[in-house]
């Protein structure tokens, strides 16, 4: 596969041809300045296919970390790798719910790996249950002092249950949060939390 921003890949863009750029852009080695421009495409298909790109690259480990060999070096070339993720995303939280589902998730993740990962302001926008649940997860996931303000209700106990603790930034802090509820569901989860930051060792 091919990803220079060629003459193909700018008509592709200007006629938002998504099946065309979906067959000649990698994740991997897309030039950030062409992933930006998909993210923020008037047309949905591009940006969709943009931000599918994205997670794909928050997911590869960054490859400017050479031959060193040393975990020092791969850790300041993989939080240069987050850092840029994190720059390319829009500010909003989506035009669809499928773009804002898209959206969460890799706030999600970012949240987890990098501190202080602020999200965009989700709680404004009229958005579905479903994708309400998977921002205010992102949230969490972050940021679990979020706790302290969150109403108890259906919408912050089903974001609980749809996390991890491996998915978190402090799997410690995201439990002593929920035990602090004082909220019987919140406790409940909290337990689950526990026990699977013990098996995997967290």
């Amino acid at each position: 596969m091919t990803t220079p921003p060629d003459m193909t890949i700018t008509d592709a863009l200007d006629r938002a041809d998504a099946a065309l750029l979906a067959r000649r852009l990698d994740a991997r080695t897309c030039p950030p300045d062409l992933l930006g421009r998909m993210v923020r495409h008037p047309a949905a298909r591009i940006r969709h296919l943009g931000l599918t790109l994205l997670a794909e690259r928050a997911d590869t480990p960054d490859a400017g970390g050479g031959g060193e060999g040393e975990g020092g070096a791969e850790a300041r070339a993989g939080a240069g790798h987050l850092a840029l993720v994190a720059r390319l995303l829009p500010d909003s939280p989506g035009t669809s719910p499928e773009e804002s589902l898209l959206l969460a998730d890799l706030h999600a993740r970012l949240g987890a790996r990098r501190p202080r990962h602020r999200l965009p302001d989700w709680r404004a926008a009229a958005l579905p249950a479903r994708v309400r649940i998977a921002w205010l997860r992102a949230e969490l996931l972050g940021d679990p002092t979020v706790l302290r303000t969150e109403p108890a209700g259906e919408l912050l106990y089903r974001a609980v249950r749809e996390s991890e603790a491996a998915e978190a930034h402090r799997p410690d802090r995201l439990v002593a949060e929920l035990v602090d509820t004082g909220d019987p569901v919140l406790g409940t989860e909290a337990l689950r939390l526990a026990r699977d930051g013990l098996h995997a060792g967290l």
